[in-house]
């Protein structure tokens, strides 16, 4: 999904945050410079607040939920990729674009555009990518905290471009399919992969593992082609559609005993774990800095 490269500026190829940080603080100082009747120094002292980035947190990621509208218009389609093979993480599995916050991200929304341009060529054009939300952080197992960003597509005329050294595959898939567990809902217009089909594998199986406290986890898997969809990717869809069709799903989607998010976030926040994590990054952006510095 991605047009030709002359369609954007440089800038914005090279480096959104440095871009759009740029163009933010443009605008702030023309609208700031005809405000009245404010001192020189009171102008100056908001120019620089409307400059300010704040720096990135190390157990920051975002995710791009990429909506756009099926051939009949009847159903969400959302944009989901394979992970590539020589990762060293999750290699294989189905995910939504995104990733760690970085230094030349502006926000979290910013982090999510930048990752799936990166990936699979999603333009970052807020015109045709059109923001929709944001939802509540979900503590992955990595301990990094991932926020969803949702966005909608409104030029079905662009094509993906995937980088071959992250992703092996993109694909779409009904969003409404993951507030179910049939598999012969009205939602799927494609076959199910054969086993499914064949009724050797349900469309939609749990696990519920332990986490933090002894609770159980309740871990969600939908059988899709090439690859079933699971785990944190799985959980933040089904919130998503939850939203979207103002429904609950026909399954049970948490275990008995599972904590809800906000809870285990700030059960993970008091764990060593965590602030042995946020350490290792500063440490390793001191040396960064200090080898640039040589």
């Amino acid at each position: 999904m991605k047009e030709d490269d002359d369609s954007h500026s440089g800038a914005e190829m090279d480096d959104f945050g440095t871009y759009a940080a740029h163009e933010l603080s443009h605008d702030a100082d023309e609208a700031l410079s005809a405000i009245e009747p404010l001192s020189s120094r009171s102008l100056d002292a908001l120019a620089r607040l409307a400059r300010y980035k704040p720096p990135p947190d190390p157990c920051r990621a975002a995710v791009l939920v990429c909506l756009f509208g099926s051939r009949s218009g009847d159903n969400l389609n959302v944009l989901l990729s394979t992970r590539s093979a020589t990762l060293r993480t999750y290699p294989g599995q189905v995910a939504l674009p995104g990733g760690k916050m970085d230094d030349t991200d502006l926000n979290l929304e910013a982090t999510a555009r930048r990752e799936a341009y990166e990936e699979v060529g999603i333009p970052i054009d807020t015109t045709r990518i059109r923001y929709l939300t944001a939802l509540p952080p979900f503590l992955a197992r990595s301990m990094m905290l991932v926020t969803p960003i949702v966005c909608f597509v409104l030029d079905y005329s662009l094509k993906p471009e995937l980088n071959p050294s992250e992703v092996d595959d993109l694909f779409s898939f009904p969003l409404e399919a993951f507030l179910t567990s049939s598999p012969s809902h009205p939602v799927f217009h494609h076959p199910h992969p054969p086993a499914v089909q064949e009724g050797r594998i349900p469309y939609h199986s749990t696990e519920d593992y332990g986490w933090y406290e002894g609770r159980k986890h309740r871990f969600h898997s939908f059988e899709a082609d090439p690859q079933a969809i699971t785990g944190l990717t799985a959980e933040i869809l089904i919130h998503v559609a939850m939203i979207a069709y103002n429904r609950q799903p026909d399954f049970e989607l948490y275990s008995p005993s599972q904590l809800p998010h906000d809870a285990l976030i700030r059960l993970a926040m008091r764990d060593p774990k965590w602030h042995k994590f946020r350490q290792r990054w500063r440490e390793r952006k001191e040396a960064e800095e200090k080898g640039s510095k040589l």
